[in-house]
């Protein structure tokens, strides 16, 4: 019940802002994350199976990278690291993959990070499914600078699902590659839900470094 209720949240609070806006860019990157999630879960079990050569430990995170590379590279028609790096119509594709790469640069290592913290946190507690998709997928959303902009407009977390759709594309599938394998004497505390504010702290960690190594050589001024 919960999960359908979740699922019919994340579909208005995507299609409403689509509807009143048009195709812009940040709807394009939406639909994009979307469509990669979509397809996640109807091949989500042969892509588990071609990533079996991966050893456990280092599945997720592998696993969750690649994806969010994918991702990363959606958002940069509407949001890259830094917005000199935005790519627009007429910009050429030399130029393009250029932007793309110095993105990436930036923000892979700061995803291995995350990651690893996620699939610690998965491997010690126990999550429902729900749970997992729902708690991990809030607490990269408020701290990849969600907690600020919601801070600001409280009214649009009836909009919520929207931005959480972005880590759901990178982490849920990772999470099915390993969940068959992990011990099933997890810990069930209540302590699992502090990773909502642990990733918080990692995310904001992480984005002060981007912001200063990238104000350091020129992106950001």
């Amino acid at each position: 019940m919960l999960a359908r209720l979740y699922c019919a949240w994340a579909i208005l609070s995507i299609a409403g802002p689509i509807a009143i806006s048009g195709l812009d860019a940040q709807a394009t990157t939406r639909v994009l994350v979307v469509a990669l999630l979509a397809l996640e879960l109807g091949l989500g079990r042969h892509i588990v199976r071609l990533s079996e050569w991966i050893p456990l430990r280092a599945r997720f995170v592998v696993l969750g990278t690649l994806l969010a590379c994918v991702v990363e590279g959606f958002h940069m028609i509407s949001k890259p690291v830094f917005a000199s790096l935005t790519v627009a119509r007429d910009t050429p594709v030399s130029v393009a993959l250029e932007r793309y790469a110095i993105d990436l640069a930036f923000t892979v290592p700061a995803y291995l990070v995350i990651l690893a913290v996620i699939e610690r946190l998965a491997r010690y507690y126990r999550y429902t499914f729900w749970e997992y998709v729902f708690v991990m997928a809030l607490g990269q959303t408020l701290g990849d600078g969600g907690i600020f902009f919601f801070a600001s407009a409280p009214a649009l977390l009836a909009f919520l699902p929207y931005p959480m759709t972005n880590y759901h594309a990178l982490n849920v599938l990772p999470y099915l590659g390993i969940q068959g394998e992990l011990s099933p004497d997890r810990s069930s505390s209540r302590r699992r839900f502090l990773a909502v504010p642990l990733l918080i702290g990692v995310y904001l960690v992480c984005g002060a470094l981007i912001k200063w190594v990238g104000r350091s050589l020129g992106f950001e001024g």
